[in-house]
């Protein structure tokens, strides 16, 4: 069981997947008017036929130190919008933007690249089953909601997953200093990203397996962007090339 404890992130997980879910409200909040934001979860939760608990206070601060007097309890398994690739591969649109994690660990880099991907229009964000942020209340919150909505495959092989698309026409390019400046490419409608790991970038297996290394042109004193800020302007520049 995963809990959710930000506004933003209950009432669009809410809006995706109304199923198998329960709001959780502290005791007190029932007796007294709420907030708009928690009416408006209220009214939600109404709408979609989804059960409200009265629990002690006590029980949400153990779940979160600062909750706002609410949490939705979600199966695990439904916190994200899950999608296979098995199934992605099927019938992938002809122009499609697929962003690699890997190993990102740091749930809030998971959730701001979320929200830019949900931002950008990604088609599928792909992710490792090991050894990488969970999708769990802390990416949803940073995510502020898009964790509902953006297609999440996890993978047990990250290779193996780039050998696939690339198998059904797309491109692959991975994120490295060193590589050719992002803007000096012609992005063809099948492109993916792979992001790197914060302290160590992307593996040198998926560098040699990518078709090509690219880079974001630097010329502050620092000699990287944080990988979610990365993953936003790879995601822009790859909108922008299409005309969108």
């Amino acid at each position: 069981m995963d809990y959710i404890t930000s506004f933003h992130g209950i009432l669009e997980t809410l809006k995706a997947k109304p199923s198998q879910m329960k709001i959780l409200l502290a005791s007190g909040q029932g007796s007294r008017k709420p907030g708009p934001r928690i009416r408006g979860i209220l009214e939600l939760a109404k709408k979609k036929g989804i059960a409200v608990d009265q629990v002690g206070q006590d029980m949400l601060d153990r779940i979160d130190p600062d909750n706002k007097g609410v949490a939705l309890s979600v199966l695990g398994k439904d916190v994200e919008k899950s999608l296979s690739l098995d199934d992605f591969l099927e019938n992938p649109p002809d122009g499609a933007l697929v962003i690699i994690l890997d190993h990102i660990e740091d749930p809030q880099n998971f959730g701001a690249i979320l929200r830019s991907a949900d931002a950008f229009g990604a088609n599928l964000v792909v992710a490792p089953t090991r050894r990488a942020s969970p999708l769990g209340d802390a990416a949803a919150r940073t995510s502020a909601g898009a964790s509902a909505w953006v297609p999440v495959a996890f993978v047990q092989n990250l290779t193996d997953a780039v050998k696939r698309l690339q198998g059904k026409g797309f491109w692959v390019y991975a994120a490295d200093m060193g590589g050719a400046p992002l803007s000096g490419l012609h992005l063809p409608a099948k492109t993916c990203f792979v992001l790197g790991n914060e302290g160590e970038g992307v593996s040198r297996l998926l560098v040699e397996t990518s078709d090509a290394v690219v880079s974001i042109p630097m010329r502050g004193h620092v000699d990287s962007l944080n990988v979610s800020v990365a993953a936003a302007l790879f995601m822009y520049e790859y909108r922008r090339a299409h005309g969108e």
